[in-house]
């Protein structure tokens, strides 16, 4: 009757990148070993290489026996099964026999001798077995070899919910044709190290397993694994026998040092993997099996991502199994037979909902960048070979191309890759090498926005000696359906490190390092009046200035935040807020009683700016290619038509202006005077970053604020460059493009960084830490951000946690109708009331500013983004004449970024009406 077995534990990214690495790196020490069996032993200058040959002979990068009869476990320990059960001992028997009959390229002496006696007795497949095992011990002295040990990793992956039961399946499968104590020892204390390097990412599993022997036996054990660490594996060249095998195994990896991370001079602390391997062949004598020995627990205390991708792509073996077959055994095992939510490993396909796109690298137009569904598709891509960045199913790529296939193992989310700079760079060298080869490459991951223009970075540093800068800011650029790069500091660091010495002191020089990037917001800032060290800190100041930075978004993938509840009612609440900040501000603060409350021209504008977003959105979802500020300035274009700004009819076909807002009275009303903005629209071409003029108005500013939306999705590094490219659209002056795009990334911590437990976490209030969360983000983002102007921006939200709601100072920090005031005057007042109940508070105190309606618009829309539309004024809102246009666009806007309901070039859409309402144009 088959037991209960403990319940298989959840792995994180890492841990399950070390179960999958136990087959695959067994099987590269395999290979690796192959071609050296009982042949001279390599000098210390001899480079070991999967070169075949043998005793096989075997093929470049085959695997031999030691791998095949693991491959025979690893069959049934895929499928759940307890390997203690009788029922599970005959499979594995079962499949030992079909393998000696059908593949078996080389086989051990005691191994054939076993399996040849117990194919002619009685009973099942696994009594038999044992029994002829058992016979055999019993008149042999010399029956303790390393068969079992050899192929033992898989065990350990199959009971790591539970060490007792681990070893005891342990003794029970090496008994099938080693039941010698030492064997069964062996396998106990190495199932013990791979289960511990696995779980927690290191060897001291090997030692711990001491405590599950028999006591008698552990001082002796202990003995061999001293002499082990204090000789080289070349000492143990007996190593047929399961002791020097072990001891082999052992030394070979305590003694072979773990490289230092120095990613610009390739060294790597995961290449220990491959440099163990090396050692370990280097022992001599039985080399393929000290190698694979080795292998299970390099691969599970490094990782399937420390294999070299070079082997990763030459391992192979009976039964006609590649890396990503033993890597699926491996993962099933861990996972107790089961697949996970999108059916992988299994699967032959991994579902995709992204956009599948291919766009020419920019500096090398032989690499193609996209998407999973690119990938999977069932057009025709011209390409020679593909880099698969994620996860991918067990059928081929492309469906059924003869293409070359390489598989990195990548994860789109922070703190999950153990050893990201050496995959980074090994699937750059690997796009290298096949452009090398004159080939055409498919580089992609899941959505093509974060992963492939991390490689494709590193590709052009790697290949072209570009900078990592220049490199991400052109891929940026060419990657039109978007960018996620910027909510993965860890992996975007990396690219500037694998391209930058480090200094004698062990820091990264010249890397933006998360670190570096996240400057105290208050660092080098004094008392605004005195001019001295401010001396009046509150606990809250403390609090804040004291915070480590955080990245709350990390881990998000693109439109993830969309998706949750809280987005619609911030969206609506970032652009209400805008709305009544906006119309309050005009009227100095003195609304009337009743009646409908005015919009003001930012509210207009704003609208617009929002609505040109969503199209911009569908024109990349069908299109393909698409520059948002061109979308944007032809929804401004469309607002100056109705207000009869025009100077020149648009010549678009059809009904001008087209859209659904032309439609709303409210649009059509002159509400307030734009000098900057209108007169650029009276104009032919709306301007550029790189063309600068004087032009700083507020209105460059509160207009793009809708633009933090696109930056909860995507992150802050495109909305940044966004939001520049949209004000200057009609303001030249570089203050202004500054300051809107540091008002769009303060927009977006306050939508996205604030949840109820950090409410009350250290008496910090919500919206001062996701403000200066927000300042931190903006100095990491580009060095030209350390400026004054973010030293300013510091002290405003210090003057307002010291000195709060204060009009002269307010005055001081906003005094005139700029960009540059709007936001310090807006910051300060959101600051100073920055609690869910004192919106309103918060709102009439803007009002005061000298230029009220942009600093009320700011820091309505800063309060509205952090606390939802739910928390504004109902009286107010209830009253505004273009709420419910706000409501519709902020609706529609969370709706596109969610979950396309006018569908994408390969999807179709779920609202039949989307497309008329919002043309991709």
């Amino acid at each position: 009757m088959a037991r209960s077995p403990a319940p298989h534990p959840e792995l994180d990214a890492r841990a399950t990148d070390r179960a999958a690495g136990v087959l695959l790196g067994a099987a590269a020490g395999d290979a690796l070993g192959v071609p050296y069996e009982f042949k001279a032993t390599l000098r210390a200058d001899q480079q070991p290489m999967m070169i075949g040959g043998g005793l096989g002979p075997y093929e470049p990068g085959e695997y031999s026996d030691d791998t095949q009869m693991q491959v025979c476990i690893a069959q049934v320990a895929a499928t759940g099964a307890d390997l203690r059960d009788p029922e599970a001992q005959d499979e594995i028997a079962a499949n030992f026999q079909a393998w000696l009959g059908e593949g078996a390229s080389d086989v051990g002496n005691q191994t054939s001798m076993i399996l040849s006696i117990a194919a002619r007795e009685p009973g099942s497949a696994g009594t038999a077995m044992r029994k002829a095992a058992h016979e055999y011990t019993a008149g042999n002295a010399r029956s303790a070899g390393n068969g079992s040990l050899m192929r033992t990793g898989i065990v350990a992956l199959a009971h790591l919910g539970d060490p007792v039961a681990m070893a005891e399946a342990a003794i029970t499968v090496s008994a099938l044709t080693h039941p010698d104590p030492e064997c069964a020892d062996a396998c106990v204390l190495w199932c013990s190290g791979i289960r511990t390097a696995v779980l927690d990412g290191t060897f001291d599993g090997v030692r711990a397993g001491l405590d599950l022997l028999p006591v008698e036996r552990r001082g002796t054990w202990a003995e061999r694994l001293d002499e082990a660490e204090a000789h080289p594996p070349r000492r143990f060249n007996n190593n047929g026998w399961v002791v020097h095998a072990l001891q082999a195994a052992w030394s070979a990896i305590t003694r072979t040092a773990v490289p230092e991370l120095r990613p610009a001079e390739g060294s790597f602390p995961a290449q220990h993997l491959k440099l163990a391997l090396e050692a370990a062949v280097r022992a001599g004598t039985d080399t393929d099996t000290v190698a694979a020995i080795a292998g299970a627990l390099l691969g599970a205390r490094w990782g399937s991502s420390a294999v070299p991708l070079e082997w990763q792509r030459a391992v192979t073996g009976w039964p006609g199994m590649k890396g990503a077959d033993l890597v699926r055994l491996a993962l099933l095992t861990a996972r107790g037979g089961s697949d996970d939510a999108a059916g992988w490993p299994s699967t032959p396909q991994m579902p995709s909902s992204h956009l599948g796109f291919a766009i020419p690298h920019p500096h090398d137009p032989g690499v193609v960048l996209g998407s999973l569904t690119t990938a999977q598709s069932v057009k025709p891509l011209a390409v020679d070979a593909v880099v698969s960045l994620c996860r991918m199913g067990t059928g081929p790529v492309l469906h059924g191309s003869d293409v070359e296939h390489v598989r990195v193992w990548l994860v789109d989310s922070q703190g999950d890759n153990a050893n990201l700079h050496y995959v980074l760079d090994q699937a750059a060298r690997e796009v290298l090498r096949l452009r090398q080869e004159g080939k055409r490459v498919l580089l992609h991951c899941y959505a093509g926005q974060s992963r492939t223009p991390a490689v494709g970075a590193a590709y052009s540093n790697l290949a072209f000696g570009l900078d990592p800068r220049t490199a991400l800011k052109e891929l940026r650029t060419a990657l039109v359906n978007g960018w996620h790069l910027s909510e993965h500091p860890e992996l975007q660091n990396a690219v500037y490190e694998l391209a930058t010495p480090t200094s004698p002191g062990g820091k990264t020089t010249g890397a933006v390092s998360r670190t570096d990037q996240a400057h105290d917001v208050t660092a080098g800032t004094t008392d605004d009046e005195t001019g001295g060290p401010r001396d009046d800190a509150t606990p809250e100041q403390d609090s804040l200035l004291s915070m480590e930075p955080e990245d709350h978004n990390a881990g998000r993938t693109p439109r993830e935040f969309m998706k949750e509840k809280r987005a619609v009612s911030r969206v609506r609440g970032l652009l209400l807020g805008l709305a009544i900040g906006d119309t309050l501000g005009r009227a100095k603060g003195k609304l009337p009683a009743d009646g409908p409350l005015l919009a003001g021209v930012s509210t207009q504008l704003a609208c617009f700016t929002t609505e040109g977003t969503i199209r911009a959105l569908v024109r990349g979802d069908h299109k393909g290619i698409c520059h948002p500020p061109g979308v944007v300035w032809h929804a401004y274009r469309r607002w100056a038509a109705l207000q009869g700004l025009e100077a020149e009819r648009s010549r678009s076909a059809g009904r001008w202006p087209d859209g659904w807002l032309a439609q709303v009275p409210a649009l059509t009303e002159r509400r307030g005077s734009a000098p900057a903005t209108v007169t650029a629209l009276a104009g032919s071409a709306h301007g550029q970053v790189k063309t600068p003029t004087t032009s700083r108005g507020c209105h460059a500013l509160t207009r793009t604020l809708p633009v933090a939306v696109l930056s909860a999705a995507y992150g802050s590094e495109p909305a940044v460059d966004a939001a520049r490219d949209i004000a200057s659209l009609t303001h030249g002056d570089p203050a202004a493009h500054t300051a809107t795009a540091q008002a769009v990334v303060l927009a977006q911590h306050c939508l996205t960084d604030l949840t109820e437990a950090k409410a009350s976490s250290g008496g910090r209030t919500q919206v001062r830490q996701a403000l200066a969360e927000g300042l931190r983000a903006l100095r990491g983002i580009d060095r030209a951000y350390a400026s004054e102007g973010l030293d300013r921006l510091g002290q405003a939200l210090e003057m307002a946690i010291a000195h709060p709601a204060a009009a002269e100072r307010l005055a001081k920090l906003a005094p005139d109708a700029t960009a540059p005031s709007a936001l310090l005057g807006g910051m300060y007042a959101a600051a100073s009331f920055p609690e869910r109940d004192q919106v309103a508070d918060a709102l009439s105190f803007a009002a005061r500013a000298p230029d009220a309606d942009s600093v009320a618009c700011v820091a309505g829309a800063l309060l509205g983004a952090a606390h939802g539309a739910e928390a504004l004024p109902v009286d107010l809102v209830s009253r505004h004449e273009l709420a419910w246009v706000l409501d519709t666009l902020a609706r529609d806007l969370t709706a596109q970024l969610a979950d396309l309901p006018g569908g994408t070039e390969y999807i179709s859409g779920w609202d039949p009406t989307w497309l008329d309402r919002y043309p991709g144009w």
